[in-house]
């Protein structure tokens, strides 16, 4: 998954957070966590790893691989985001992670609002990948995103039980029965699952402890 981008999916305490933080410590280049304040989840103690930025100038002087970008509002410093990881590919030639958490407030189902040509997120979706940046998009309610910039993910994760409210989404991607097995059904287990039609589970495991 180091080259494509991803949709990770799962409800509060389901161990989606503890899957991220993986993401973002095993990502064979620089990775880039938008700490959107209002979207809480995070703090300094999950992403110790990382060094702390606020501005662009400080991520473009930052040497570190791993960058935890702290802001108001992910849609304020996404382009910039994105500057800074077009230039650390076309520089170094190494591949550049984006992870964004809660994002369906940043892609709802709107395509006055969520098109590739007024979003920025939604354009990195569209266009980035061949530019050697990979986004991750994460959510408790995948169900209010804008479909099409999610349809460019080529990987799925769901991370633990699915709740009632995820049944359009479910439904959406013909997850329900998924190879006979279904979706977790556990806390901390995943699936990694290719939104295919029929979709295909490649991979199942548990969330690693020492990221929890």
């Amino acid at each position: 998954m180091d080259r494509y981008h991803v949709t990770v999916v799962g409800d509060s305490g389901s161990g989606k957070t503890t899957f991220l933080r993986e993401m973002h410590d095993t990502f064979p280049g620089l990775s880039i966590w938008i700490d959107d304040t209002d979207a809480g989840g995070i703090s300094g103690r999950d992403l110790n790893d990382a060094v702390t930025v606020y501005s662009p100038a400080d991520a473009r002087r930052a040497t570190a691989s791993r960058l935890r970008w702290v802001c108001d509002d992910a849609m304020e410093v996404i382009d910039h985001v994105r500057a800074i990881a077009h230039d650390y590919h076309g520089r170094t030639g190494y591949p550049v992670q984006v992870i964004v958490d809660e994002a369906h407030r940043h892609l709802p189902d709107s395509k006055k609002e969520s098109s590739a040509k007024v979003n920025t997120l939604a354009a990195m979706l569209h266009e980035d990948r061949d530019k050697g940046v990979k986004v991750v998009i994460a959510s408790q309610d995948p169900q209010d995103f804008y479909y099409p910039p999610v349809k460019q993910c080529k990987y799925l994760v769901w991370v633990g039980p699915p709740s009632t409210f995820h049944r359009g989404f479910i439904r959406y991607y013909n997850l329900k029965d998924l190879d006979g097995e279904g979706l977790p059904s556990d806390r901390w287990e995943y699936v990694v699952i290719r939104p295919t039609e029929p979709p295909s589970a490649v991979y199942r495991s548990e969330t690693k402890e020492v990221y929890g």
